[in-house]
């Protein structure tokens, strides 16, 4: 009984197709507040997501339209659709992902997600709000 709990409870991960965990950690999430702390933003860049080398590396499926980001965990789920890819010579180079927080309930589950999702990954926060593992270029981007 114990093993089949253990087995319903999910490692915090963020998706951008159902079932497909994405494995590259961000480099940065930018977040805002309002001044009465109700709403806000969290701005997920992804530099060259393992998503985007998915379709690389099995030529038959074609590129997707990537849609939606969800973040998951302990059978909870957040789900932006505000997704924009940038490319460099043709190529998906970065993905930047925004999930807006529009009451104080977002931002709780939101923060409860970024908890168990940087112990899973070691992202840790900087002082001014960003959380990150590695640092982003504007160079890289085109």
């Amino acid at each position: 009984m114990e093993r089949n709990k253990q087995a319903l409870v999910m490692k915090p991960q963020i998706q951008f197709m159902p079932g497909l965990e994405e494995t590259t950690v961000p480099g940065r999430i930018r977040l805002t507040k309002s001044e009465n702390g109700e709403t806000g933003t969290a701005t997920f860049l992804f530099l060259e997501p393992t998503i985007f080398s998915f379709f690389f590396h099995f030529p038959f499926l074609d590129f997707p339209q990537i849609v939606t980001m969800d973040l998951l965990w302990e059978k909870k789920k957040i789900t932006s659709n505000d997704i924009k890819i940038y490319f460099k010579e043709g190529k998906p180079l970065l993905l930047r992902a925004i999930v807006i927080f529009r009451n104080s309930s977002d931002w709780f589950h939101f923060l409860h997600f970024m908890k168990s999702y940087s112990k899973e990954t070691g992202l840790f926060f900087s002082q001014n709000l960003h959380l990150m593992e590695k640092p982003i270029r504007t160079s890289d981007i085109q």
